[in-house]
């Protein structure tokens, strides 16, 4: 039952009926999902919390994260601000933790997996219809970004450039084609997990609008989560040495050279520039940053950063980018030791991690392009990686194989974040060195 309830919960947040269906146009669905949640889920959040903290280190990260984002007013000494920030990031966190301490058993997991690509096939014939019919679900137009102008005078042709859109967080093409890409291998793993010809048809089907809608969304962010997808392959057949250092060369490559190429699709602001006042911001206060969701009052002509990574550690400092940094590292080495351990006893399941780990890696790729770090969608995609790890070290008794030395990963989890910090500025510096 505590599935079906989290499944309303997803749906008022990706496809938010409230936004645009007349008889629901307003509603507070997503307050009423949550508390529904809560509240029939409140025995089980009671019984199986203990074991699940103490199980799942990522729960410990996710309310440290919550702690950094309260500090970075705290620290300023703004209660109004504390109070502000824990209403907002509170609910996102708590969002976060029910599905791991609610979701233990396969067939759940399933429901949500279920609801979550529904939801994105929705998405994906809304997107197409925006296309071919000029507007989509509730009458939503696409969105018309001017790509280019032609001429001087009275005689300047202004060139557009047509973006498909949805509705909430996915109101921007970028996270609405993310979303889109991420679910085509998902929509694989049902396909390839199903025995059911109908269930299979579907996904097939899923996958293909999946991708034209993303296609209609016309936003090269996209191409960064398929990068992420493929530089997640060469990684999973890499060891040691070679796959670290495959990795900083991804992340190089992609802040040297990805702003130039992603500039005129931000009205001519160049993302390295907005990059480079995000380190700035760091700088001036590397532990708790200049305050949660205040980088566009600190930057140039008041833009956001449009990267997760450099905008968390500019309004949280270390505080909150550390345990930002550790949920998504421990969920990325948990997922690759599952699908080793996995891989010569259960095909299917087998599968199944793969198509998770190569979303998880797609969106989070995608990530250096958005900022992203306080959206529900975020903490979806991470909940549902994780939870999947748990059942199946349950499942085949693995845990101690999965999550081996706790301390022993967290502690490398923050010896790398650190490590990223320092790629992270220099590559910016080198980006904007280029010009």
């Amino acid at each position: 039952m505590n599935a079906i309830f989290i499944s309303v919960y997803i749906i008022t947040i990706l496809i938010r009926p409230q936004d645009w269906w007349s008889p629901m146009r307003n509603w507070q669905l997503v307050t009423f999902a949550s508390l529904l949640t809560a509240v029939f889920g409140f025995p089980a959040l009671i019984a199986r919390a203990p074991s699940v903290w103490k199980r799942i280190p990522q729960l410990k990260a996710a309310v440290v994260f919550l702690v950094g984002v309260i500090l970075s007013y705290l620290s300023k000494f703004w209660l109004g601000g504390v109070w502000f920030a824990f209403q907002e990031m509170g609910k996102v966190i708590f969002f976060f933790m029910m599905i791991l301490i609610l979701i233990n058993r396969m067939s759940d997991y399933k429901i949500l997996l279920w609801t979550v690509v529904l939801c994105i096939a929705w998405m994906g014939i809304h997107s197409s219809m925006q296309l071919h019919l000029g507007s989509g679900f509730g009458n939503q137009p696409p969105l018309y970004r001017l790509r280019k102008e032609i001429g001087e005078g009275d005689s300047i042709v202004r060139v557009y450039v047509r973006q498909s859109i949805a509705f909430g967080t996915f109101e921007d093409p970028n996270d609405l084609c993310t979303a889109l890409i991420v679910a085509i291998p998902l929509f694989y793993v049902l396909f390839k997990t199903s025995s059911n010809p109908l269930q299979q048809i579907f996904a097939l089907a899923g996958g293909g609008i999946s991708a034209y809608g993303a296609f209609a969304t016309n936003s090269r962010g996209g191409i960064v989560a398929i990068f992420g997808m493929l530089a997640a392959y060469i990684i999973a057949r890499t060891k040691g040495f070679k796959r670290y250092l495959t990795i900083v060369i991804a992340v190089s490559s992609v802040t040297v050279l990805a702003p130039s190429r992603f500039s005129g699709g931000m009205m001519g602001k160049d993302r390295a520039v907005l990059w480079g006042n995000g380190i700035a911001m760091f700088k001036s206060n590397p532990l708790f940053g200049v305050g949660y969701k205040n980088f566009a009052d600190n930057s140039e002509e008041h833009l956001v950063c449009h990267n997760t990574y450099i905008h968390t550690l500019a309004e949280l400092g270390l505080a909150g980018y550390l345990p930002m940094f550790m949920i998504f590292y421990l969920t990325v080495v948990q997922l690759r030791r599952a699908i080793n351990a996995i891989k010569p006893i259960a095909t299917k399941d087998y599968v199944l991690l793969s198509g998770v780990y190569s979303a998880v890696i797609g969106y989070l790729t995608s990530l250096y392009f958005v900022s992203r770090q306080y959206e529900h969608f975020l903490y979806l995609v991470m909940s549902l990686s994780i939870t999947v790890v748990v059942i199946m070290c349950d499942r085949y008794g693995l845990y101690s194989v999965v999550f081996g030395n706790i301390k022993k990963d967290v502690r490398r989890g923050l010896y790398f974040g650190l490590g990223s910090v320092v790629v992270l500025y220099f590559t910016v510096l080198m980006a904007n060195a280029l010009g």
